[in-house]
């Protein structure tokens, strides 16, 4: 319950979603070659979807997936829901073709931490073609260390940071993620289903 009243108060202490000047977990104080090692061997041991990613030559077939799923697509206003790595992915793949994109949901993404943006094919950016963009974290959630996309990923307009309360057991569950209103209510408005 603390927590929770901890969650609304950050949410309700900013006044518009955006940077959280108060949350300063960011990098690790080396130079790039040095948290590029730091990194591939804590996620080696701790991470190994992310290792195969980044470090393991599985990347372009994790990709290739999503590529065939977006070229199956077509028709009617497109909205692409990443979580956890899978925010990666749909995000490099978005980059690498423009793709008119109603709405990008990602919920639990580590794309605002240095270490992972070192690693990105391109710099960070809001992909062409994507007209919003809804990013949503829980303060808990090991995966999503730094909760800010916006200031790092331009234009800043078209990005909002949320705060939400996952109560999983992780605080990294999507299904959780997905539960919560400021996560569902941009999709069900695009859909015509939500409040106007």
């Amino acid at each position: 319950m603390t927590y929770l009243a901890d969650t609304l108060a950050q949410t309700e202490a900013a006044p518009e979603p955006g940077p959280a000047d108060a949350l300063p977990l960011e990098v690790v104080p080396l130079p790039r070659p040095g948290r590029t090692a730091l990194f591939r061997a804590l996620v080696q041991h701790a991470f190994k979807d992310v290792y195969a990613y980044f470090f393991g030559g599985a990347g372009p077939a994790m990709r290739a997936v999503m590529q065939e799923a977006l070229d199956g697509l077509d028709g009617g206003p497109l909205v692409v829901v990443g979580h956890s790595l899978g925010t990666v992915i749909a995000y490099e793949v978005l980059r690498e073709r423009k793709r008119d994109v109603a709405l990008l949901v990602t919920v639990g993404s580590p794309l605002a931490i240095t270490e992972i943006q070192d690693r990105l094919a391109r710099p960070p950016a809001v992909p062409d073609g994507v007209a919003a963009w809804r990013n949503a974290s829980d303060l808990r959630d090991l995966v999503a260390l730094d909760h800010t996309l916006r200031p790092e990923y331009a234009p800043e307009d078209r990005v909002t940071d949320v705060l939400v309360t996952n109560d999983s057991r992780n605080h990294h569950s999507i299904d959780a993620y997905l539960s919560q209103h400021p996560v569902r209510e941009p999709v069900l408005r695009i859909f015509g289903d939500g409040p106007g």
